[in-house]
């Protein structure tokens, strides 16, 4: 989930009702503190895992029961996407990209589960479909 303090992309993984993922949305902001160095914060029935990306958050929001060292590992992994997938980090550069990051946030969890994938794997997985991306617009010319 990619944050600005104002949704700019978002992908959700659970069936959890939209209004109580606005209400979460809307509860962050207040929660963190920009002046310590955890990545996370707690409330009573979730867990926000973050990491600041130039003037927003990337944004992982789990259940208290889940492994904290795989949610952390998870935001590292999507972090490491996210300039891959969109080449400026800025508001209008994230909404430009929001297929591409919603693209590689699927890669990346299915069904509220990490994928055991590496960044060297989604890198060629994301050439091997910008390739058959770039022959089926060149089948469309022709």
């Amino acid at each position: 989930l990619f944050y600005f303090f104002a949704v700019r992309v978002s992908r959700q993984y659970v069936d959890w009702p939209r209004s109580r993922i606005e209400g979460l949305l809307e509860a962050f902001p207040i929660l963190v503190d920009t002046g310590k160095q955890h990545t996370y914060v707690e409330t009573e029935n979730v867990r926000f895992v973050y990491q600041p990306i130039e003037q927003s958050y990337l944004l992982v929001v789990t259940n208290k029961q889940s492994n904290i060292l795989e949610d952390l590992e998870t935001l590292r992994l999507l972090s490491q996407l996210v300039p891959k997938c969109s080449a400026f980090l800025d508001e209008e550069g994230i909404c430009d990209s929001a297929f591409e990051l919603i693209f590689a946030f699927d890669e990346v969890i299915s069904l509220g589960r990490k994928e055991n994938a590496t960044i060297a794997q989604l890198k060629k997985y994301f050439k091997m479909e910008r390739h058959t991306e770039n022959i089926i617009k060149q089948g469309n010319i022709n």
